[in-house]
């Protein structure tokens, strides 16, 4: 039983499940959602996205580590709540606008799938820790590129 919820939670309710793009699905459900919540609570309090990305790591962590060990894998590709969690850092302290989701998203994949340096590194790193560290660093890297484009274009 506790596979079963720990791969549903770590698959974000099976999405993982998905034959093609797993992980591309999940970032773009995760970024349709992001802005769903922000359209009706009209803005994103900071310390409130802040605390959704804590958890969902902590979770994440967990879940992953023992999806990860049920399925054999060190990063099965069934488990994209690390997608969930990189793509919210992607999109922290972005001005909400249709550009910054649609460049977040790609951002986002691009860096997640690439992996460059230290990205890679972080995988090895055991308990579930690896498995979230790289796609939280590919959701740094996407942000502060957005936060500069958005600095030289908005000013």
């Amino acid at each position: 039983m506790k596979d079963r919820i720990c791969l549903f939670v770590a698959s974000v309710g099976h999405m993982g499940m998905l034959p093609v793009m797993p992980g591309t699905f999940a970032s773009i459900v995760t970024t349709v959602a992001y802005y769903l919540v922000y359209r009706i609570y009209f803005r994103i309090l900071p310390e409130l996205h802040l605390s959704v990305i804590c958890v969902v790591t902590a979770i994440g962590m967990f879940t992953a580590a023992h999806a990860s060990r049920a399925l054999g894998s060190e990063d099965p590709h069934e488990v994209v709540i690390d997608e969930v969690a990189g793509q919210l850092v992607a999109l922290l302290l972005l001005p909400i606008n249709f550009y910054n989701l649609i460049a977040a998203t790609c951002l986002f994949r691009l860096f997640d799938i690439w992996k460059p340096f230290p990205i890679r590194k972080l995988e090895p790193l055991a308990n579930g820790v690896g498995i979230m560290a790289d796609d939280l660093l590919a959701g740094v890297y996407a942000n502060i590129i957005l936060q500069l484009a958005n600095h030289v274009v908005h000013g």
